[in-house]
């Protein structure tokens, strides 16, 4: 499990000094990586590319292509996947041939998509419901704005996508306000993240605590402009936004003394943008382990609103579980349907985002979408400004969040200590001194 408190300190400084160690590999554009991606999407997007594509097929019969590239060519590939496909991730990418092949190989992606689930169903309304209203359309807007302009970027190979981490893992852990049941960890076991962590918040379960829920994010950010260090990627939307928002739903899991039956983890992803590199390590290691991972939710930008949009959300219908995308649409007509959104449903193609990490490595996984796709998103315009400078939008997946993580995570019978003090607008929240844990 998560590390406690102390050790997750020395465990930072070790993951900053790997992150400065590993960072002139991470920014070497000639670096070589190993990708998978669909045929059609690597061809049209290197039409011109000389070194050898591999042809392969998936053990869900897909046509794929494994490639070695450098560093600098994810950038026309990526970009291909924005602008032309309109849709985000497109490819997985792998420190070591003999890896990429490995992947190709595994039928776990399969089991991930069949895999027997618990029943879900909607049971705990008088708990959930009260939550909605306390989400805070200013509390995740300063989280974005903090994400967003605090550093020129959160790219996997520069200080800055170093440092964000850290805070992530600093403010997380403020909001638990020394909970001995809540713990924190940067997880650096990742050989091609160029030593940038990623960040892993448990809330123990009770009496079914090896049934593991997870909420995720990526917290990287790339961009067009520039290279590394230098690179303009403010990330607001993509996935500022997605971190600000499970943010949310941890302050008022924490505010209302939440104590989950299942075990419940907040994760926030490195290198998300160049490969679902961190999400695919921690499913990995997960998998090796034999955890029991019931159901994942990933929130990969949630707070754009496009001007044409005829619904509010839309469910992703591919690289899931038919079950947990079924219970996912169960979620919003029981929690968001009778406060008059809309949803639709939409597929992001192959290895879009990091529920698609947790698919290929044989767990139940599934997202939400903001809607139709943000047009600015990897360019220096990604700001909170341009999504119309409010986090409105989000809070609608924040109360999708909290369903998810109420219903599935479920709850023991006491709460662990008092609310906290409702934040001031703006404004991180202000945690009141925690209260004595009952005995058990």
């Amino acid at each position: 499990m998560a590390l406690r408190l102390a050790a997750a300190c020395a465990l930072l400084a070790t993951g900053a000094a790997t992150a400065h160690d590993n960072d002139a590999t991470a920014s070497d554009p000639m670096a070589e990586v190993h990708v998978v991606a669909e045929r059609g999407t690597f061809e049209a997007a290197l039409r011109d590319f000389s070194g050898r594509a591999l042809p392969r097929r998936d053990a869900e019969g897909r046509a794929l292509v494994l490639a070695t590239l450098r560093e600098h060519q994810l950038e026309d590939l990526s970009r291909h996947v924005h602008e032309v496909e309109r849709r985000c991730g497109g490819y997985f990418a792998f420190a070591s041939r003999a890896e990429a092949e490995a992947f190709i190989a595994s039928d776990a992606g399969v089991r991930g998509l069949r895999a027997p689930l618990p029943a879900y169903a909607v049971t705990h309304q008088d708990m959930v419901t009260p939550w909605l209203a306390q989400v805070s359309e200013p509390g995740i807007r300063a989280t974005i704005t903090h994400l967003s302009t605090a550093w020129p970027n959160r790219y996997y190979g520069s200080s800055h996508g170093h440092a964000a981490p850290l805070w992530i893992r600093d403010h997380w852990l403020s909001l638990a306000a020394g909970r001995g049941d809540v713990s924190a960890e940067l997880f650096i076991d990742c050989s091609n993240c160029g030593g940038q962590p990623s960040v892993i918040l448990t809330i123990q379960g009770t009496d079914l605590a090896d049934e593991i829920v997870v909420l995720g994010g990526h917290l990287d950010s790339i961009s067009n402009s520039g290279w590394g260090e230098n690179m303009d990627a403010p990330g607001a939307d993509d996935d500022a936004s997605g971190i600000a928002t499970l943010t949310e739903v941890l302050r008022i899991a924490m505010a209302e003394g939440y104590r989950p039956r299942r075990t419940v983890m907040f994760m926030g992803y490195a290198a998300e943008e160049v490969g679902l590199r961190g999400s695919r390590a921690i499913a990995q290691r997960f998998a090796g382990e034999g955890r029991n991972v019931v159901g994942v939710l990933q929130m990969d930008m949630t707070n754009y609103r496009s001007p044409g949009s005829t619904t509010d959300i839309r469910v992703m219908t591919d690289n899931s579980h038919p079950q947990l995308v079924q219970f996912l649409r169960d979620l919003f007509d029981a929690y968001l349907a009778p406060l008059g959104y809309t949803r639709g449903e939409s597929s992001c193609g192959y290895a879009c985002s990091d529920h698609a990490s947790w698919t290929q490595a044989g767990f139940p996984a599934a997202m939400y979408d903001e809607g139709p796709f943000f047009p600015l998103l990897h360019t220096p315009h990604d700001t909170l400004e341009q999504v119309g400078g409010t986090a409105q939008h989000a809070t609608i997946i924040a109360r999708l969040g909290l369903a998810f993580m109420g219903e599935l995570g479920q709850r023991a019978r006491t709460r662990l200590r008092a609310p906290a003090v409702p934040p001031p607008s703006g404004q991180p929240p202000r945690m009141r001194q925690p209260s004595r844990p009952p005995r058990p």
